[in-house]
């Protein structure tokens, strides 16, 4: 017999995929049952409304959020100003690395900066705002010595990622090419090193290799 967990698991694994192709607006009850091969009625047994199953994907969507923020931007927070570079460079992997392997969370994210669910604030106001100010303040610690404003080093952080992730580059040819084409992911990473780097004038970290013989 299917436990109500088992249950709940197969719904949310859908509608994440539909919230993150098509918006919560643009995502019907009906399209989430089908999806999860259940029907409408079965859908209704674990969650009330539409509302609180896109409540429950965004907090999934949330810890890989968390997870990411409070190891990378931790680590920025608490290190020595010798050590920010590296510092600043595994946070950008980290997160760059997050979204490969979860698309589902920057596409959610994207969509609700394009207004979807305007009438759901709960996302933000109790969960996500906290984890982004904890962002910003790690950031700071680079960003003010440079005279950058760390609320919008982050979001470059974060949009440029996004996008990359979810749209990838058009290559010489008028081909795209994503987080698929392992050469332009390390093209995009390098550059977001780069970047960041050099707007917040840090010295480039030592490139790792085997030591040399004196």
């Amino acid at each position: 017999m299917e436990s109500p967990e088992d249950g709940r698991e197969p719904i949310v694994r859908a509608a994440t995929r539909l919230f993150a192709a098509l918006g919560y607006d643009g995502t019907s009850i009906a399209q989430i049952a089908d999806s999860a091969g259940r029907e409408p009625a079965d859908v209704h047994v674990h969650f009330a409304t539409k509302r609180e199953i896109y409540l429950e994907v965004m907090e999934q969507a949330r810890g890989l959020l968390g997870c990411v923020v409070e190891a990378g931007a931790g680590e920025l927070l608490n290190a020595p100003p010798e050590r920010r570079p590296e510092a600043l460079h595994r946070f950008i992997d980290e997160y760059l690395d997050m979204c490969v392997a979860h698309p589902e969370a920057p596409a959610l994210w994207m969509h609700r900066w394009l207004s979807d669910a305007s009438d759901i604030a709960d996302v933000e106001d109790n969960s996500t705002q906290p984890l982004i100010q904890f962002a910003v303040d790690s950031v700071a610690t680079v960003a003010r010595p440079a005279g950058a404003d760390p609320l919008h080093t982050t979001y470059t952080l974060i949009w440029c990622i996004h996008g990359f992730a979810l749209s990838g580059v058009l290559d010489g040819t008028g081909h795209r090419c994503g987080v698929e084409d392992v050469r332009q992911l390390g093209r995009f990473r390098a550059h977001m090193h780069l970047m960041l780097g050099r707007a917040l004038d840090l010295p480039e970290p030592e490139p790792e290799g085997p030591a040399t013989a004196p």
